[in-house]
């Protein structure tokens, strides 16, 4: 008897877990897109630490403003699905899940609310929220939301959701830094009629650091497949300063010196070209 309720128990694990889908994985597959943020929402930024929990190259940002109940919204391609399996306190209920790392202390709580974006007021776009409290601080966890509640008020039925709100340390007007990746949760509605494989930009161009810069600097930049690449620094009037890169790379994370002590105090440029593409970005230097 104790078999067939340990088989009965995997079965359904295993059945829980297929019945979820990874939103957004920030290397290529994706089946969401961003909506209004309150504070700074970078949606491809390089891991700040990678480890086992994370090994992504890359994943999203996200700096809180002072609002109390400061978030960002997610817009997936589709209606979810099966939403009444994970809003409820059952044991056996799936979990929605997304990897964190964050500024903020440990026990900061971090709640997701389903609901509808046809209506984006507060209870009544809203179905269901979830909750988790961060365990760690400046390193990569797993967090597993809990049922919390659903809205008095919500006007929003299990069969109409398309938007996740992420409302990171509530309540509070801390400007805390939070990296986010793999949201997983309730799958969507098939077809998806928006491919999930979306193509990444050629590359991503940070900001210098330090930036003003002394004598020394680091450029950072991601390579999303291999190719000849091109890094030049320029003045104020568009001469040309120093050629920091001209060669084939490949697909990776860059972070290239510059020595500025031979360069006089004042804007600069630099710009990152590959193929048909460049970005560019100011430094200044200020001795």
């Amino acid at each position: 008897m104790k078999k067939l309720i340990l088989l009965i128990l995997i079965f359904t694990i295993v059945q829980i877990g297929k019945a979820q889908q990874n939103y957004c994985d920030f290397e290529g597959l994706k089946s969401i897109r961003f909506g209004f943020a309150t504070g700074q929402l970078d949606t491809f930024s390089l891991n700040p630490a990678p480890n086992l929990v994370d090994s992504s190259a890359n994943c999203g940002k996200y700096i809180r403003s002072t609002t109390l109940y400061d978030n960002f919204k997610i817009h997936p391609y589709n209606l979810l699905t099966d939403i009444n399996s994970y809003a409820n306190d059952s044991l056996q209920s799936p979990k929605i899940q997304m990897k964190i790392y964050s500024s903020a202390p440990a026990g900061t709580s971090v709640i997701l609310q389903l609901g509808t974006k046809n209506d984006d007021t507060y209870p009544s776009g809203i179905h269901s929220e979830y909750i988790a409290m961060t365990t760690m601080k400046n390193a990569w966890e797993q967090l597993i939301f809990d049922y919390l509640q659903s809205p008095t008020g919500s006007l929003t039925t299990s069969t109409n959701i398309d938007k996740i709100v992420v409302l990171f340390h509530p309540a509070s007007a801390s400007r805390d830094t939070i990296y986010f990746d793999d949201l997983t949760g309730p799958s969507l509605m098939a077809p998806i009629n928006v491919p999930q494989l979306e193509n990444l930009p050629a590359f991503k161009l940070y900001q210098n650091i330090p930036n003003p810069v002394k004598e020394n600097t680091q450029i950072n930049f991601q390579l999303n497949s291999s190719g000849y690449i091109s890094l030049e620094l320029y003045d104020l009037l568009g001469q040309p300063v120093r050629s920091l890169i001209n060669q084939n790379m490949k697909t990776g994370t860059y972070s290239i010196p510059v020595e500025t002590s031979t360069i006089p105090d004042g804007i600069y440029f630099y710009i990152l070209k590959r193929d048909n593409f460049s970005k560019t970005m100011k430094m200044i230097v200020l001795k």
